[in-house]
């Protein structure tokens, strides 16, 4: 190898290095994807509507995913993520999983304001968090909860226990 492949190689090497700990690379990649994943789902909607055919590329999710997203909490769980992927603005993976997982475009907004609508949930009172990390949150201070309520009746019922010995 003659000094100016090795320089070359080196240069790649450095650039690579640089646009990934920047997080460009992985970006441009996201990016990528989505687009090819756009580029798909158009050409399955043109050969859908020309043809009759069912979508061949895309809309072929696996059979635990299609009855997943068939149940109302299959569809809520896949709104939290859609809604999740667009609060952290990884617009290029959320363009990926909807065509992925046969799911319409924007199903997902429609899906959250039935449930507020039905629960008395205000999805725009905190933008700083997405309702999947609400519910999370949630789930995890009850879990907490019951802990203690559960530690208190323990210590309560120990102390009946002792003061039933004592007599």
């Amino acid at each position: 190898m003659d000094d100016y492949t090795r320089e070359m190689m080196d240069l790649k090497t450095l650039v690579t290095r640089t646009l990934e700990k920047k997080g460009v690379l992985a970006r441009i990649r996201a990016e990528l994807r989505a687009s090819v994943f756009e580029a798909i789902e158009e050409e399955d909607h043109v050969i859908e509507k020309e043809q009759a055919l069912p979508p061949a590329l895309l809309g072929s999710c696996n059979d635990r995913a299609k009855q997943l997203h068939a149940s109302p909490p299959g569809r809520l769980l896949s709104a939290m993520i859609c809604e999740y992927l667009d609060w952290a603005q990884l617009s290029h993976t959320l363009k990926v999983y909807l065509p992925e997982c046969n799911l319409e475009k924007d199903f997902w907004k429609t899906e959250l304001k039935e449930f507020s609508t039905k629960n008395g949930y205000d999805l725009n009172r905190n933008r700083d968090s997405p309702l999947l990390l609400d519910v999370l949150e949630g789930f995890l201070k009850l879990e907490v909860f019951q802990l203690v309520a559960f530690m208190i009746l323990f210590f309560h019922l120990f102390r009946a226990l002792v003061l039933c010995r004592s007599f």
